[in-house]
């Protein structure tokens, strides 16, 4: 009795923390910095985890359905090291990277934990990604390794691997010497495949159960590099986003406790592809940090799968992007006889309506809803919904700035807004990225002075919240992907049809955007969308391939000649083109 008597207060005590800390501003202008619920935490995301291994040994980590494996927090943590203790046992030092490409799996956690536990930096690469997608990456980030998936359906990571590196046909495990990848000397694979040029990952992790991971890890600190994303920008190629263990730690901390993951036990539904910083940070080590349970629901997406999984395994809170439950919402028609238990649904990853945020509180049960705005450079939040917001606030607003964290709006100029006025956000914080990888323009550009410009278009309340009213970018967010146009223009522009084209993003009620390529044709030729698909299919990632197929004898353009794609896509969604 006294234990929950206890617990309730201290429950009351942190939203009152959190409440207070809202009352910050004394200027007009859009410029805001929370103080933080808590101090900020000095620590390695391996050592938090760590922590919450020794309080929670017996406790289900993980639970892949499609699998069939359960791994409790002591299980979790001896694969992990174990790994960790083989990637470093085969040549593996601290601050080496080792590239993750595979789908959602219980060897996706394994491999990326382990990683981090040994000093080494996990690199995150989307497992639909083609050959030439793949090879960017690899030179783009100077892998040292790269880990595989096994073969699923529909993705047989093995047989591009080879195409990509038919030096592995002849070489030995830890071998690989290839002139175009001169870092990449090795490949480490979750599969049952056995090959002389590949090291199999449960034998690593059996050849060095015993061994001991934390002389490895010893030497990171906090300030380091702990994990890298790709995310793609207006300009073309994916650009390598370099996260601390301090932004990933106090993130995943911070973001929890509004999420109420350190409260009863939670568990959590995964159903967001963990390469991404939402997947990987958001919904997979955010509940990791605070002991609770995570469920994998199926390799790839799924909304049928996620369905099962939150009803099967009495999952208490989900994550997903607005196109995710927009489709789990149409598989839910006619179905009264779901068994949903959950206590929170958040919404993140791309802008979201007021009206599907009503839709899944009436028809998901949860007892809240809640929004998350951030970016893969501030380390996945920059605002979430508090645990007692108003239903006004969450429709109307992406949530309350997160604890220790700046922020203000700015014009073109870079001056301040007034509160309520539209300007460009940036921001300031532990949360912020380290740079770009092997990109210091770029990273100029967004990083200056201290703070991260977003690029996207906001206002700001006096009390601490914040309202996303477009993006200045010109990424298209579909089904909650970030795809910059640029890279799929340059491989239209390749087809001998084509004189030049341009790609946007036109409003789609399922994937809030899709694609549309624009395209100018040489005299006399001809182009049909089955054409564009053909040539797209197997030089871009399915997603990638546009959906629409306009023709233009023109682009509109400046007197300095750029091309104005805002207005083409104005001629497209009034009807004129």
């Amino acid at each position: 009795m006294f234990d929950k008597i206890a617990a309730r207060f201290i429950k009351d005590f942190k939203n009152f923390q959190l409440r207070e800390s809202r009352r910050f501003s004394t200027v007009q202008d859009s410029h805001l910095k929370n103080p933080g619920s808590e101090p900020l935490i000095a620590a390695t995301f391996g050592d938090r985890l760590a922590d919450a291994a020794h309080r929670n040994p017996g406790k289900i980590a993980i639970k892949s359905i499609h699998e069939d494996v359960t791994l409790t927090y002591e299980d979790l943590m001896k694969k992990a090291d174990s790994f960790g203790c083989g990637l470093q046992a085969v040549g593996y030092e601290a601050g080496d990277k080792l590239g993750i490409w595979s789908h959602n799996c219980s060897q996706w956690v394994i491999a990326v934990i382990g990683a981090v536990r040994a000093g080494i930096i996990p690199v995150l690469i989307n497992p639909m990604y083609e050959k030439s997608e793949l090879s960017y990456c690899i030179n783009k980030t100077e892998l040292k390794g790269l880990f595989i998936g096994e073969t699923i359906r529909n993705k047989n990571y093995n047989k591009t691997l080879y195409e990509v590196l038919p030096e592995l046909y002849s070489c030995n495990a830890g071998g690989l010497a290839t002139r175009q990848f001169p870092n990449l000397s090795s490949v480490i694979t979750a599969g049952k495949e056995k090959t002389n040029a590949i090291f199999n990952m449960d034998n690593l992790i059996d050849e060095n159960i015993n061994r001991n991971p934390v002389i490895y890890g010893s030497t990171v600190k906090p300030e380091d590099v702990c994990i890298v994303h790709f995310t793609s920008g207006s300009t073309g190629n994916p650009k390598a986003v370099q996260d601390s263990h301090l932004g990933v730690v106090n993130t995943t901390y911070f973001s929890g406790l509004r999420s109420n993951f350190n409260e009863d036990h939670q568990i959590i539904c995964v159903q967001t592809p963990l390469f991404h910083a939402l997947g990987s940070i958001i919904t997979l080590m955010t509940p990791l940090h605070h002991g609770a349970t995570v469920v994998i629901a199926s390799p790839v997406y799924s909304p049928s799968a996620s369905l099962h999984a939150v009803c099967s395994e009495n999952c208490t809170s989900i994550t997903g992007t607005p196109t995710m439950y927009v489709d789990m919402l149409s598989t839910m028609k006619n179905r009264d006889d779901l068994s949903l238990k959950l206590k929170s649904a958040l919404v993140a990853g791309a802008p979201c309506s007021p009206e599907l945020i009503r839709r899944i509180n009436d028809r998901f049960k949860a007892k809240v809803v809640r929004n998350l705005y951030g970016l893969t450079e501030c380390t996945a939040t920059v605002f979430q919904s508090m645990p007692d917001d108003r239903d006004n606030l969450v429709t109307d607003t992406v949530g309350y700035i997160t604890d220790h964290v700046e922020v203000k709006v700015v014009d073109s100029s870079g001056n301040m807004v007034p509160f309520g006025c539209q300007g460009e956000l940036a921001v300031r914080g532990y949360n912020n990225m380290i740079n770009y990888l092997n990109d210091p323009i770029k990273t100029k550009e967004t990083l200056r002075d201290g703070w991260l410009y977003t690029g996207d278009t906001f206002t700001l309340t006096p009390d601490g919240y914040g309202k996303l009213v477009g993006r200045s970018k010109d990424v298209i967010i579909r089904g909650g992907e970030n795809i910059a146009p640029k890279e799929i223009e340059d491989c239209i522009n390749t087809h001998s049809n084509v004189i030049e084209s341009q790609v946007v993003g036109l409003a789609d009620e399922r994937l809030g955007e899709e694609i549309c390529a624009v395209v100018r044709l040489h005299d006399n030729a001809t182009m049909t969308l089955e054409d564009l698909k053909k040539h797209c299919f197997g030089k871009l990632a399915t997603f990638k391939i546009p959906k629409i197929l306009k023709i233009m004898e023109n682009f509109p353009k400046t007197a300095s000649g750029k091309v104005q794609k805002y207005r083409i896509k104005e001629l497209i969604e009034s009807g004129k083109l």
